[in-house]
């Protein structure tokens, strides 16, 4: 009788430690989900932050560009560039075609 109570006692103190261990790894990983959960909610928020910014700045790039034309340019007293000086191709790969289309075009 004694010999099975200390066995009964051994048993239900292993299964009562099992149970707080799987309770602690049960804690940690609730911690662990909610957190992640937390953190992908705040990143996602910065996403549409930098996606908003990025509108109104690409918005903002569209008018600046559609405003600038040769005549705002000749205000400021720019002219358009001339070309002085061309690269020629050298015979060897002017029969060749369109060498950049295929990356041998150094």
């Amino acid at each position: 009788m004694k010999r099975t109570l200390i066995i009964n006692t051994k048993l239900n103190a292993a299964i009562l430690g099992t149970c707080a261990i799987s309770a602690v790894f049960y804690a940690i990983n609730l911690y662990s989900l909610i957190s992640h959960t937390v953190a992908m909610q705040q990143t996602e928020g910065r996403a549409v932050l930098l996606a908003s910014a990025l509108s109104s700045l690409d918005a903002e790039y569209l008018k600046l560009t559609s405003a600038i034309t040769p005549d705002a340019l000749a205000e400021h007293g720019l002219v358009p560039g001339q070309v002085s000086l061309y690269i020629t191709r050298p015979a060897a790969t002017a029969a060749i075609g369109n060498l950049a289309a295929h990356g041998h075009e150094l």
